[in-house]
Formats: structure tokens, C-alpha cells, sequence
């Protein structure tokens, strides 16, 4: 294992879909706009979670939808732009070489889809990530990965998507790379269906996304 670094410089990742085009898994039960609407409201909870972490320097959301832009202009957020929409783990890695170019000496990859997240989890993650070149958040299903954290950027491929969790297990194991494996509420609660919607709405958000979903019938 490696040495506890309090000195790093942490960069945030928060890849962001087109908004428009975002959460289709929902298309029954919101049009477009409002799963657009949606997407805005739990990125702006998950970037004001991250603000609030002291260890991380900078926050960089990854898109290819200038829209994005826009809506992050007053969080003062670095906005970097993918191009032409490459995917989402292509997106990542753009980030990452970009943190690497930055002299970042460590990434935290999180989803844009999880306003459940607080500050102390995520100050939680790097606390117990300390001695690890590799920590991951599974998703709630224990598929997927929620939170991915690289000492230093890029040391693993991220491949995120199905069986995402097993894939970044695989490839740290590949490195012979020590992981630390960090389960917490909050990182791994994303919205991806129609019973997460539901489950979302049966909660009292005092946030972004609890204010929209009192406006959605």
C-alpha cells in the first residue's frame, strides 16, 4: 500500500450527458424536458457536495453539451468540454489527462446522478482512500461503479458501464494494485429507473433535486 498523501491535489470528475438526451430509462414517466430539468437539478447537489470538501482543489465536469456549461457558470466549476460526444469513458479519460496535464496528483471520478451524496461521504472516501493507489464506491446493485478514486489519474482504465465494479477490481488486480472498497449510501444511490424516481420522490430533498421533484406530479 501506498503512503497516506494529505498533500494531494484531488480533482473531481463529473462526466455529464447531453441533457436532453440524459435518463431515457425514465421516458415513460418524464418528457425530455423534465428528465433534462432533473439532470440539472441533481448535478448542481452533486457539485455543491463537492465544494464543500476541503481536500479537493478543483472540480471539472466533462461534456459535451455547452447547455452544461451554462448551468454551472455560477459555481464557478471548470467546464471542459469533450467535443463531438465521445462516450462516457472516453470523456473520463479526456479529464484525466487533463488533471495529469494539470499536475493533479489524484482524481475522484463521480456520477452527475446522485443527490443523495453529501460532503462527509465523500470526505469519508478520500479519508479511508489514504494508503490506496485505487478505491471504489459500487453502485447499489453492486454492479456498477459510483465513485472511482486514481492515485494518480489514469493509473487504471476507467470502464465504466456494466459490471463496471468488477472490471476496475480486475484491472487494479491486473497492476497488482492495492484497492480499497468503500459502500456508502448516498455515492451509491443513482437515479437510473423508474422505481429510483419513485423511491427519490418518497424523500424530503432539502436540495435542488427535492425542490424540482416537488414541482413534478
Amino acid at each position: 500500500m501506498t503512503a497516506p498523501r494529505r498533500t494531494d491535489r484531488i480533482c473531481a470528475i463529473v462526466p455529464v450527458n447531453i441533457l436532453r438526451a440524459s435518463k431515457t430509462r425514465l421516458a415513460k414517466r418524464l418528457d425530455a424536458a423534465t428528465r433534462a430539468r432533473l439532470s440539472e437539478a441533481m448535478l448542481l447537489d452533486v457539485l455543491h457536495a463537492l465544494q464543500k470538501v476541503r481536500r479537493i482543489s478543483r472540480i471539472t465536469v466533462v461534456s459535451a453539451d455547452f447547455a452544461v456549461r451554462r448551468i454551472i457558470a455560477p459555481t464557478r466549476v471548470h467546464f471542459l468540454w469533450e467535443g463531438k460526444r465521445k462516450g462516457l469513458n472516453k470523456a473520463i479519460r479526456l479529464a484525466m489527462r487533463d488533471a495529469n496535464r494539470r499536475k493533479f496528483s489524484a482524481a475522484l471520478v463521480v456520477p452527475s446522478d446522485i443527490p443523495r451524496v453529501t460532503a462527509r461521504e465523500i470526505t469519508r472516501l478520500l479519508r479511508t482512500s489514504d494508503h490506496y493507489p485505487v478505491a471504489i464506491t459500487p453502485s447499489k446493485d453492486q454492479g456498477g461503479t459510483n465513485a472511482l478514486f486514481l492515485r494518480p489519474p489514469g493509473i487504471i482504465e476507467p470502464t465504466f458501464g456494466k459490471n463496471s465494479f468488477r472490471k476496475h477490481l480486475s484491472h487494479a488486480n491486473q497492476k497488482r494494485l492495492p484497492v480499497r472498497v468503500v459502500r456508502s449510501a448516498g455515492i451509491a444511490s443513482d437515479i437510473d429507473d423508474a422505481a429510483d424516481f419513485a423511491g427519490l420522490k418518497r424523500r424530503s430533498l432539502r436540495n435542488e433535486t427535492g425542490r424540482f421533484l416537488r414541482t413534478v406530479s
